[in-house]
């Protein structure tokens, strides 16, 4: 296994990924860098923008663009944290609510096509290596698994 590098791999099927969400999100005036926040928010709405951050591993300017292009769309609006006001909660919208099944087929399509053809067994072998891949890049780059990362994969 000399020759094998996760890093060329995982690289190709990022920018892969990126193109192909890209190109679904445009109707939406969304792309592939605000996706992220939406699904994050479709789990937990309302989060402060500053778990936001910690749980998706960007720093609070990456998180700030993204949640400003997301309120310029209408989907997201922020308010004040009542109980730190120097924080914002981050809401998704109505509008953001109606996009969710939307959202949702275009990461099911991404699915199918990446998992197409593999058998029961692979999809298992699959889902367990994965997360002891994420497993191992948490603990080898010292981040804490606040977000439960292992459970995203």
């Amino acid at each position: 296994m000399d020759n094998f590098w996760f890093g060329r791999l995982s690289s190709y099927v990022m920018r892969a990924k990126a193109a192909y969400y890209s190109e679904r999100l445009e109707p939406y005036r969304i792309n592939y860098g605000q996706y992220p926040f939406l699904r994050a928010l479709y789990r937990e709405d309302g989060v402060n923008q500053e778990t936001l951050a910690k749980k998706l591993l960007f720093n609070k300017a990456t998180i700030a663009r993204a949640i400003d292009k997301l309120e310029r769309a209408g989907y997201v609006l922020r308010a004040r944290d009542k109980s730190d006001g120097r924080a914002n909660r981050v809401f998704l919208t109505e509008r953001g609510w109606e996009i969710k099944p939307a959202m949702d087929q275009i990461s099911d399509d991404w699915n199918r096509i990446v998992t197409s053809g593999f058998t029961g067994i692979e999809m298992i072998l699959l889902e367990e290596l994965s997360k002891k891949i994420v497993s191992n890049i948490m603990s080898g780059t010292g981040q804490e698994d606040i977000a439960g990362l292992s459970e995203l994969v």
